[in-house]
């Protein structure tokens, strides 16, 4: 009787681990094709908007300004897919007010400062580059005849500091604001030092290149 129950609790432990393994190996499976489904339907889309593009005959026209054969104009940008796919589409519109951008931009003035930004006579402009192609808009609060890019990626009117995500920086402190050329995404004040429009706790830094880029700063 006891070798009959060993042998039945064989055949469980059997059974059971034969089952998980098959279990995992048809969520493998499931899970796989659930990922080629998807990869196919975005190569689809990517092929159809190629096409399209194609079709549009997309050339550079101006300072990352493009225009196609109907005389429209775009901000060429990429749209990027987890599965490492990327489509290249045009921006041909303002946010979120929906012009055009053939009239809004002046093309006569309009050039790429740095950073994220743009100018023309009339408005300053950002294109912030997100996975999914980001958009184009006007910088309302900035003020055109004072605008200027400081370091890699922020800028400064009259007014205001702007970071290329965050645009308005309200929580740094205008006249001891600093920053460089080459070192990316970091800056300081007198309050302390940032990343981007986050401010940096510096009381809890183990990262070493933050510490470099902390240490850079401290010097200007």
């Amino acid at each position: 009787m006891k070798k009959d129950f060993k042998y039945i609790l064989y055949f469980l432990v059997f059974t059971l681990l034969s089952y998980g393994q098959n279990k995992t190996k048809d969520d493998a499976a499931y899970k796989d094709s659930i990922s080629n489904k998807r990869t196919k339907r975005i190569n689809y889309r990517k092929n159809k908007i190629d096409s399209l593009n194609t079709t549009l005959n997309w050339r550079k026209f101006k300072s990352n300004l493009w225009i196609n054969k109907n005389g429209e104009l775009g901000i060429k940008t990429q749209e990027a897919t987890l599965e490492g796919i990327n489509i290249n589409r045009y921006i041909t519109k303002v946010c979120c007010e929906g012009e055009s951008l053939k009239t809004t931009v002046d093309t006569a003035s309009f050039q790429f400062l740095g950073s994220s930004f743009y100018k023309d006579k009339n408005h300053i402009y950002t294109h912030y580059s997100m996975s999914d192609g980001g958009n184009f808009w006007i910088v309302e609060e900035a003020d055109v005849a004072t605008f200027k890019i400081l370091g890699d990626c922020y800028a400064k009117d009259k007014n205001h500091i702007f970071g290329e995500r965050a645009m308005v920086m309200d929580n740094v402190d205008y006249n001891s604001f600093k920053t460089k050329k080459g070192i990316g995404c970091f800056a300081k004040d007198k309050n302390g030092f940032y990343f981007w429009d986050d401010k940096i706790d510096t009381t809890n830094v183990s990262d070493i290149f933050v510490k470099q880029k902390i240490a850079e700063l401290k010097k200007l």
